[in-house]
């Protein structure tokens, strides 16, 4: 292989790469291996797509005469008006896309500005539509049965984005329902809300002002210069001429307006609201009072209606300048702060459910005390006949909620770990005990609790019904046991804190402390005696199960495994070697051995001898004969015997004295039998 290559050759033009008819010859120049090796990508990568293989599928497509209309039959046509540009699809498209997609020769909207001067859209002015970046959008690409070859009828397709309440009232304003053009530009225009014209300008063009029927209509004032929206919405209105949905009650103009209609400014009344003066709106409407126990609007006892109302005509009754939402979160930003909460409350959009709009006898214009507010839509804790009711539900809802939202759950006022250890410091996870429930670590209070009214102590249930919820495999696996009488009581809190402890498990106490309440055992070792390390320890649960057993006294398991799952060297010994019978029996071991603490060592409830005479005939002569007649109740049977299991018959120990093992005690004793050397 050459390992040199020729100087590149000038590529070949765009125009020439771009053409989907070119022939391709095949090229010498070794000098483009990354022209090759991203071709040789792309067909790999069309081959793995699996039905996307048609894409790059071999035919007429790259032959001479081949064109995109093979497999793009219906694109553009049967349809009204047709994109001329689709005829010659290389005009917007690239020949070669992507597995899936088609790419463009450039991006919207610079591909359409190539044919569509972007001034004379309306795209260079200082409005325009939001959408004016993606041309199709609105426009169908190929071809469209409606003009402007946009992709439905111009009012169906304004309204996709521009529908609601505004465009849905009882009357109509004809140009908007019908065509969308004859106030807006398309695309951008030199005014807001893209009109053609200022608004005045807008209106005039339908509607003379000098005309009588118009200046009737108006009472014979002038509106030149005012803005025909502050009364009449534009597109369409809850009531006849287009006026909005709240209304002065008395349209006679002169009610509140100079008699010269010539000399009157047609926007506001003779008053004056930034002076204080309500004169004229107290001439109907009675004088906000204080009373010492209540509350009054600031801008109501300043005079200042219009910082609330319209005068003349609304959206929103009762003629307030925007929604109570709105309004009155221009003032009361902490509110409009609540109510773009997570969790907000359904009726705080409309004030006036709780508040009244310009004086009260209550605090916070409240319609009524706080309490009477609330439980005028949610039950009251009081009248439900619980046991106990919880005092802030019983008396203020606000010492827990927020009225207006908050980012918690039911609006509460903080996270309920923090809320509820504001009164209850000393049941709270700040309680700085070691062990603490997990519904009080994670602040989960009404997990057990019922916040507003309950049986006692506010418990959603009693006992191991509460428990149970989140305790349901301790339920489970203690139904067809023996029960420890708390638990079949359901008394769980017999033995366990509900909050917190200082000890494993939120027992009330130590085991030793908790358990010797009920059960007088002693587990310490008497004199000479010896006690069992579980039991000395405090560790009941290491052998007794705390809430239901089949095995008594309410073992973890029978005594044989359960000796042996601590002592498993003899747990060995016993399934490998010449085993002593109790010693193999389920319940063996408490033949020889107490369970707490024994007079004896070893736990033995017995001294050796006894507890091997219990079963062993000492007095015999077959026992005389192998003991060489010593006495047996003398004798410490373990100085040659195993108790639990051996190696040999008759359980030796595995060191034996060869006369012994031989079987010949004269080497060592003297006759008669019995005397020691």
């Amino acid at each position: 292989m050459a390992t040199g290559t020729s100087a590149p050759s000038t590529p070949p033009s765009a125009d020439y790469l771009a053409h989907p008819h070119r022939s391709r010859r095949p090229s010498s120049n070794l000098g483009r291996p990354p022209r090759l090796a991203l071709l040789l990508l792309c067909l790999t990568a069309s081959m793995a797509a699996g039905p996307a293989a048609a894409q790059l599928q071999k035919g007429s497509r790259f032959k001479p005469g081949g064109s995109c209309i093979k497999c793009h039959e219906t694109v553009g046509k049967g349809v009204a008006v047709a994109h001329e540009p689709a005829a010659d699809c290389i005009t917007c498209h690239k020949p070669h896309g992507l597995v899936g997609a088609l790419r463009l020769v450039k991006d919207e909207p610079d591909l359409c500005y190539d044919c569509h001067e972007a001034a004379a859209l309306g795209a260079e002015e200082a409005h325009t539509h939001p959408e004016l970046a993606t041309c199709s959008t609105c426009h169908d690409s190929h071809g469209s049965d409606h003009g402007a070859i946009l992709k439905a009828t111009e009012r169906d397709l304004c309204s996709g984005c521009h529908g609601g309440k505004p465009f849905t009232g009882k009357v109509a304003h004809a140009p908007a329902a019908d065509d969308c053009a004859t106030c807006h530009f398309a695309h951008g225009g030199p005014e807001p809300a893209l009109l053609r014209q200022s608004e005045e300008a807008l209106c005039a063009d339908c509607h003379d002002g000098g005309d009588d029927g118009f200046r009737v209509a108006h009472q014979g004032f002038p509106v030149a210069g005012a803005a025909c929206s502050s009364c009449h919405p534009p597109h369409s209105a809850a009531n006849p001429k287009l006026l909005r949905a709240s209304l002065h009650p008395d349209l006679d103009c002169l009610s509140c307006h100079d008699s010269e209609p010539a000399a009157a400014p047609a926007t506001a009344p003779a008053g004056d609201s930034s002076t204080g003066s309500a004169t004229i709106c107290l001439d109907c409407h009675d004088t906000p009072s204080f009373s010492w126990m209540g509350s009054v609007h600031p801008p109501a006892a300043e005079g200042a209606c219009l910082d609330c109302h319209d005068p003349h005509t609304s959206d929103h009754a009762p003629l307030l300048l925007a929604s109570e939402a709105e309004l009155c979160g221009t003032c009361h930003d902490d509110v409009a702060t609540a109510l773009e909460s997570e969790h907000t409350h359904e009726v705080a959009t409309d004030c006036s459910t709780c508040h009244s709009g310009h004086e009260s006898e209550h605090p916070s214009l409240l319609s009524a005390d706080a309490r009477t507010v609330c439980v005028d839509c949610h039950d009251d804790p009081n009248d439900g006949g619980a046991a106990h009711v919880h005092q802030p539900a019983a008396s203020n809802c606000l010492a827990c909620h927020d009225p207006h939202g908050s980012g918690r759950p039911v609006m509460l006022a903080a996270d309920q770990g923090e809320l509820c250890g504001n009164c209850h410091p000393d049941t709270a996870g700040a309680s700085g005990l070691a062990v603490v429930h997990g519904p009080v670590a994670t602040g989960d209070c009404t997990g057990c609790h019922d916040p507003h009214a309950g049986a006692a102590q506010l418990l959603a249930a009693q006992g191991s019904e509460l428990c149970g919820k989140c305790h349901e495999s301790t339920l489970a696996a203690a139904a067809e046991a023996t029960p420890h009488l708390p638990f079949e009581e359901g008394s769980c809190e017999s033995c366990h804190a509900a909050h917190a402890s200082d000890v494993v498990g939120l027992l009330t106490a130590p085991q030793a402390q908790l358990c010797g309440d009920c059960h007088d055992v002693q587990v310490a070792a008497p004199l000479g005696g010896s006690s069992h390390p579980p039991a000395a320890e405090g560790a009941c649960v290491s052998c007794h199960q705390p809430h239901a057993s089949n095995v008594e006294p309410f073992l973890q398991a029978p005594l044989k495994p359960l000796c042996t799952s601590c002592h498993q060297d003899l747990g060995e010994r016993l399934e490998t070697q010449v085993y002593h019978a109790p010693a193999d029996e389920l319940d063996g071991c408490a033949t020889c051995h107490g369970a707490h603490s024994t007079r004896h060592p070893d736990l033995l409830l017995e001294a050796v001898a006894d507890t091997c005479l219990a079963c062993h005939d000492g007095d015999s002569a077959e026992f005389a004969e192998e003991h060489l007649g010593l006495p047996a109740a003398t004798m410490d049977c373990r100085s040659c015997h195993d108790p639990h299991a051996s190696e040999t018959a008759g359980l030796l120990l595995p060191q034996t004295h060869v006369p012994f093992e031989d079987g010949d005690c004269s080497a060592c004793h003297l006759e008669p039998m019995g005397a020691t050397p």
